[in-house]
């Protein structure tokens, strides 16, 4: 009786071990069931903008990005035969295009690198931005802000303007005049029949969202 008694006992543990087994199994069938997701992604582009000079009126606009492909200014009669008390002008115009741009930007304007030891630093400069291309005149120059020195004022030509010129996104150029002088009083035995070389002014432009 006692050996029949502890074999059905043995059965009994081996059918709940084996019920457990089941169940254990089953559990995990249910918690895979409940596995969800959520995903998300996005897509980045940059706004557009580029920074254009115009040297000849706004008919011709270009990059200019490096100095070795430096717009060509065109200053007006008497710029290579200069005497003292001269002065020579010379448009220049900046925008953001060639198409519009989701961004605007501000522009400084570097003093002259390059150049001679004698007759550069006799020579002295203002600019004025808002003056058109056919006011760039002695007699239409006034009629814009001074951004650079001023006529009666000029300076040297290594000063920048340490302030900003803000161009829009929209393409609209700003017009600039640059008038050179060389004054009046300057020795002649110093800067006669001399040279300036090659001068380079730098327009230097940060986005502005």
């Amino acid at each position: 009786m006692a050996t029949d008694r502890k074999a059905v006992n043995k059965r009994k543990v081996r059918a709940l071990l084996a019920g457990g087994l089941v169940l254990g199994i089953g559990a995990a069938v249910t918690l895979a069931a409940w596995t969800d997701n959520v995903f998300g992604d996005a897509q980045f582009k940059t706004g557009s903008w580029n920074l254009q000079g115009s040297f000849d009126g706004l008919t011709t606009w270009g990059e200019y990005q490096v100095d070795a492909s430096a717009g060509h200014f065109q200053f007006s009669t008497g710029f290579n035969t200069l005497a003292p008390g001269t002065t020579v002008y010379a448009p220049v115009a900046l925008r953001i295009g060639p198409t519009a741009s989701t961004f605007g930007a501000t522009v400084q304007l570097l003093g002259a690198t390059g150049g001679d030891a004698d007759l550069k630093p006799a020579l002295r400069y203002a600019v004025y931005r808002g003056v058109s291309s056919t006011a760039c005149t002695a007699a239409g120059i006034g009629a814009g802000t001074a951004w650079v020195g001023t006529t009666a004022s000029p300076v040297a030509l290594t000063a920048g303007s340490g302030s900003d010129v803000a161009l829009l996104g929209t393409g609209v150029p700003v017009e600039l005049c640059f008038a050179v002088t060389l004054p009046a009083g300057v020795d002649p035995s110093i800067v006669s029949g001399k040279d300036t070389g090659r001068l380079l002014w730098q327009f230097t432009g940060q986005s502005t969202p």
